[in-house]
């Protein structure tokens, strides 16, 4: 399957034989899920995969946009066809298989976001002052520019009202209650949050408080990650891209034959319009309320797999991390490589500097595993304590 092949026309005659070469490999017998013990990771890291594949190809119109080129959706696009290949043979990718084509979990940004960088920590750090300012200033402006202006206390009008009567106003709202009050449809509402942290209460219950704040969803209808086989989530993924990129339909039995056994639930085309495609649907919106419950799965695996190595919880679940850190866990340099790639890329004024930090990188330093990576931390931190 070519990148080329997107570009074809609709095939009149749609495939009616689920032997057919072209489409056979994407029987549910290849997606072996029920041995994986690290579940929630492989499933999030597999559809990441499959996301970042649809937004590379929809972004390709933009890709000289600095904006685009920035996330990694070229690196994507020029691997395309090894990935695809992949899939076919793989089905269920992980880090080793990224390994054999120059790809990591870091050349999509779906995946960069959720694992930890080695030098800055994108999505969990300390905001900046900068940041607070103009959060500060957005808050402002909306709350002038709603209702919400017309009770800012002992003035006339909202005009002659100084940013110190405005925040008297707000001042025991968070954003996102104040942006309620203001009348900002749900659905608009900012998701970035500035949260305290007390760094010295006890883990458990950071984690506990951590995980409310996210508003985690419960398990949905078909959340149980056990039943992905059965349902054939993966599968129906990967025809529906395959029918994208190839212009030529598959019959809705057929796809159902492939793709889930019949025995469970009386599954046919019709079940499948009714529960897989919708779930499917709802699993590639990165905001909706079902990726967000996986990735909420996939963060308390990633995190005992953390207090696993660093042997905070010894008597957890050993295989699960094992695994986890073998196939789910990015190898990297001690520098995210890729956003160095991409710089270089972007900002061409700066590309002689930063091509050669890579270069040297390359050069004199290997890749390392997150098992190493933490003991080298480790051993610093109690260097450091002495």
């Amino acid at each position: 399957m070519s990148k080329k092949t997107s570009k074809r026309a609709v095939s009149s005659k749609p495939i009616g034989n689920s032997r057919d070469g072209r489409i056979a490999c994407y029987h549910r017998d290849n997606y072996k899920l029920k041995d994986i013990k690290a579940k929630a990771l492989a499933c999030f890291v597999q559809i990441g995969i499959r996301h970042d594949i649809r937004m590379c190809i929809r972004m390709m119109p933009y890709i000289a946009d600095p904006r685009v080129k920035i996330q990694g959706y070229q690196q994507i696009y020029d691997k395309l066809d090894d990935l695809n290949r992949l899939i076919r043979q793989r089905h269920i990718l992980d880090e080793n298989d990224l390994a054999t084509i120059d790809l990591s979990w870091c050349n999509f940004p779906t995946l960069s976001r959720f694992f930890v960088a080695i030098q800055k920590h994108t999505f969990v750090r300390e905001a900046t002052a900068d940041e607070l300012r103009k959060g500060c200033s957005n808050i402002s402006m909306l709350v002038r520019g709603s209702h919400l202006g017309d009770y800012i206390p002992g003035k006339k009008s909202y005009i002659d009202a100084d940013e110190d009567d405005v925040f008297h106003l707000v001042n025991h709202m968070t954003p996102s209650a104040i942006q309620r009050e203001a009348g900002v449809e749900a659905s608009d509402i900012r998701k970035e949050k500035f949260v305290i942290v007390d760094m010295a209460a006890p883990v458990t219950i950071l984690k506990q408080q951590f995980l409310k704040l996210l508003d985690r969803q419960a398990p949905l209808k078909l959340n149980n990650l056990a039943d992905w086989e059965d349902h054939g989530i993966l599968p129906y993924l990967d025809l529906c891209q395959w029918e994208k990129e190839n212009g030529t339909k598959i019959k809705p039995q057929t796809r159902a034959d492939l793709i889930c056994r019949n025995s469970v639930n009386g599954y046919t085309a019709k079940k499948i319009d009714e529960t897989t495609r919708p779930y499917a649907e709802k699993l590639m919106d990165q905001d909706g309320p079902v990726i967000r419950g996986l990735k909420a799965d996939a963060a308390e695996e990633f995190w005992e797999t953390i207090f696993y190595v660093r042997e905070e919880a010894p008597d957890g679940n050993a295989e699960m991390a094992e695994e986890a850190l073998a196939r789910w866990f990015p190898r990297t340099y001690p520098y995210n490589l890729q956003d160095l790639e991409r710089s270089a890329e972007v900002f061409p004024e700066h590309a002689v500097a930063t091509v050669t930090v890579i270069e040297w990188m390359k050069e004199r330093l290997r890749l390392e595993s997150m098992k190493e990576r933490i003991r080298k931390q480790n051993i610093q931190d109690r260097k450091s304590v002495v």
